[in-house]
């Protein structure tokens, strides 16, 4: 993963993060200015930061981004793994939400769908609550999902981030988005 690669994860998780977890990395906005300009590593070790941060038992946001063509997963962050039946992050790249070992495997239809419409329309899609199939259970989540742009402008996958909420909570806000629609 290079450089360019970099910037447009960290831009696409600074997106999907500031509409529907503002306050869970309130310095990303002023880091963002000096990555047109970091290195690799800078680039990184700030994402590495972001993740782990994401990560801690009080906020255990998930983050995740596919690359396209085949949306296969690029990376992730542990709680991510852990979704998925996987006890490292690294164990998750390279593989599709089709592949078997996915406890959302049943579901890898409608996750492709979203991904095709984020990418290829590259709009986001925010807010998004849902029931996600895991390995001990059925559970609610509140998701978004942004396109990975490069400079150029070009797609070159997705990212998204989802939280789990609670079965009341996770209801109540999948009728609310019913009505609204």
């Amino acid at each position: 993963m290079g450089a360019e690669q970099l910037r447009a994860i960290l831009m696409a998780y600074k997106q999907v993060m500031e509409a529907s977890w503002p306050s869970l990395h309130p310095e990303m906005a002023a880091a963002a200015g000096h990555w047109a300009d970091a290195d690799e590593n800078a680039l990184r070790a700030e994402l590495a930061g972001y993740l782990r941060e994401a990560s801690s038992p009080i906020t255990r946001v998930r983050i995740f981004w596919k690359l396209a063509p085949g949306f296969v997963f690029g990376g992730c962050n542990l709680p991510f793994a852990h979704d998925a039946g996987f006890p490292d992050a690294n164990a998750v790249v390279g593989i599709d939400d089709f592949d078997a070992r996915l406890p959302w495997t049943r579901q890898a239809a409608k996750y492709r769908e979203d991904d095709e419409q984020v990418f290829y329309t590259g709009r986001p899609k925010l807010d998004i609550v849902e029931r996600q199939r895991q390995s001990d259970g059925t559970i609610w989540v509140r998701a978004g999902k942004a396109p990975i742009r490069a400079a150029s402008g070009e797609v070159l996958g997705i990212l998204g981030m989802y939280e789990v909420v609670d079965s009341d909570v996770g209801r109540r806000m999948f009728a609310e988005r019913l009505i609204e629609q």
